[in-house]
């Protein structure tokens, strides 16, 4: 087992979320004033962006934290953990828009699913899952799970 936790922390307030909802707003301002589209339909449009103007204005920030005792995550107010007894696998899905879901398989069959934005890269969760001894499996390009 490895001997520090694995964390990973992910921030809403990163050059890529602000860069993603800057792009949406500056191709809304494109569609109102240069292809004249109805404001109701921008205003729609824009309505999409404000969880994510939420969560860049309040420094929303996610948590993973793997190690010998526990699994633990955290995702603005929602969070949770599950002993390690109580852990029979965690399931890797690559879903078809490339995005990876983690679930957690509880000895009893439960299953629990970590919020998106509480997962790293595959590489990243691979390799602490091996140095923690989790068994998990890997599934590439699946719609349900």
């Amino acid at each position: 087992m490895g001997a520090s936790a694995y964390i990973f922390s992910r921030s809403a307030r990163s050059a890529a979320a602000i860069g993603w909802v800057a792009a949406w707003w500056a191709a809304l301002v494109i569609l109102y004033f240069v292809i004249d589209a109805a404001p109701v339909i921008v205003l729609l449009l824009g309505a999409v962006s404000l969880p994510a103007l939420f969560d860049i204005g309040a420094g929303a920030t996610s948590t993973l934290r793997i190690d010998a005792q526990k699994i633990e995550w955290r995702s603005g107010a929602r969070g949770a953990h599950l002993p390690r007894g109580q852990l029979k696998s965690v399931r890797l899905d690559t879903r078809l828009d490339l995005s990876l879901r983690m679930t957690l398989i509880t000895d009893q069959g439960g299953k629990i699913r970590l919020p998106y934005e509480c997962v790293p890269k595959a590489d990243a969760i691979e390799k602490a899952l091996k140095s923690y001894d989790i068994p998990y499996e890997r599934h590439h390009f699946t719609l349900l799970s």
